[in-house]
């Protein structure tokens, strides 16, 4: 009987099986597609595969990456803002691969681990790979893949606050000098900004737009009004955010006391301060970014809010209720009050804060994905490679000396 129903499944007419799938596609993500597919072989022949391809039909479609390695290095936890779906998903090419960042949309950038630790974008749910030729870049705050084919890597690195960008055949990353209106543009590629569900080429903002916006922001960041906007500085923005909400782009500003929230109109160039924004809740932490969640799939999470925590120490998160833009209560993070126990997660060294302790609930680790903080471990190892070179380059060691200072280590981890 178990038998004749599994057949009777699997030989439904190939135009449905691929009818529906096309339906979950659109009204879905690629999750539930590949979740169709692996049905069995009759489904899988009836429907694309997207496992070749970063087509931007079978992109991940609001997915943010919320965990760091707490149960094996292959191992990440996967959310969707807009449904509250989690995925805990095992990829063994993270063995042999740093999380440098990872997109609006859900796409992880790597960097191989061993040298020259060249690039690569990973869809989570297809397991297909974009190798880069390129090596990755020290201090990357954020990434973006291109809707092109064949795709380009757009990095913004945080020590030059520049943007620079890659093709897969590119022996280096070189700069993205395209004028867009900055530093706006910087923050689309932070990961801040994806209109459509996905980032494909960065669009510019009106410059009557951003000066606006640098109006705005003048009184509460120093910033002299005959500066024009795209000289000033990333730093003097660090409490602007822009993020995409149900289909419509939104100015987060967050001041001294209290957040301020305008819609953005592309088209007319104009912002307007709005007081809600329905079901939604905006996290947004320190200078790096923002994100925006449908609160009634998250149930501890409340609607209309903005969570913001001020650095990746902070013992605890501000919320804001939008109606009046004042501060309402504080969310505690650190397991030192005892609200909840604490758990040893192996977390790399450069996240042992109070607040990354026990990353336990959605609150906790939506705050931490704020900060964006993967690019640390890859940093260490290409500033210590380029270190070692250097010194090679003007003699201050010698090969003998690096070979010492490498049996020393092997000595040392025996």
């Amino acid at each position: 009987m178990e038998e004749s129903e599994t057949q009777r499944w699997a030989s439904l007419m190939p135009e449905l099986v691929d009818r529906i799938a096309n339906l979950l596609l659109d009204a879905a993500d690629v999750d539930c597609y590949m979740t169709l597919r692996a049905v069995c072989h009759s489904w899988r022949a009836a429907t694309a595969d997207p496992g070749g391809t970063l087509d931007p039909r079978f992109r991940p479609r609001g997915w943010v990456m919320l965990d760091y390695p707490s149960h094996g290095v292959d191992a990440r936890l996967l959310v969707n803002t807009a449904t509250g779906r989690f995925h805990g998903r095992r990829m063994p090419i993270l063995r042999a691969y740093f999380v440098v960042s990872v997109t609006a949309d859900g796409l992880l950038v790597l960097a191989a681990r061993d040298p020259p630790h060249a690039a690569c974008v990973l869809h989570p749910f297809t397991g297909h790979v974009v190798r880069f030729a390129a090596r990755m870049r020290a201090h990357v705050l954020a990434a973006a893949v291109s809707g092109s084919s064949p795709p380009y890597l757009v990095l913004y690195c945080q020590d030059t606050m520049k943007l620079y960008r890659a093709s897969p055949d590119s022996k280096e990353f070189i700069r993205y000098k395209k004028r867009y209106a900055y530093p706006l543009v910087r923050k689309a590629v932070q990961g801040l900004v994806a209109v459509d569900g996905h980032q494909g080429h960065l669009p510019p903002l009106p410059a009557a737009l951003v000066a606006k916006i640098a109006d705005l922001m003048s009184p509460f960041n120093d910033v002299p009004a005959d500066v024009p906007a795209e000289e000033i500085d990333t730093a003097s923005w660090k409490r602007c955010f822009v993020v995409e909400s149900a289909g419509e782009t939104l100015v987060v500003f967050k001041l001294e006391s209290r957040v301020e929230v305008f819609k953005m109109d592309m088209a007319a160039s104009t912002l307007e301060r709005i007081k809600s924004i329905g079901s939604r809740a905006i996290f947004a932490g320190g200078c790096h970014r923002c994100v925006c969640l449908d609160a009634d799939k998250f149930p501890s999470i409340e609607a209309n809010c903005v969570y913001f925590t001020d650095r990746l120490g902070s013992e605890s998160t501000d919320v804001y209720q939008l109606s009046d833009g004042e501060q309402c209560e504080s969310v505690v993070m650190s397991a030192a009050t005892g609200d909840a126990p604490s758990v040893n997660l192996n977390l790399p060294a450069f996240l042992c804060h109070p607040m990354t302790a026990h990353p336990f609930t959605i609150i906790q680790l939506l705050s931490i994905y704020t900060f964006n903080m993967q690019s640390g471990q890859v940093t260490q190892v290409v500033e210590e490679e380029d270190r070692i070179l250097e010194k090679l380059r003007t003699g201050e060691m010698s090969f003998s000396d690096l070979l010492r200072s490498c049996q020393a280590d092997s000595d040392a981890d025996d």
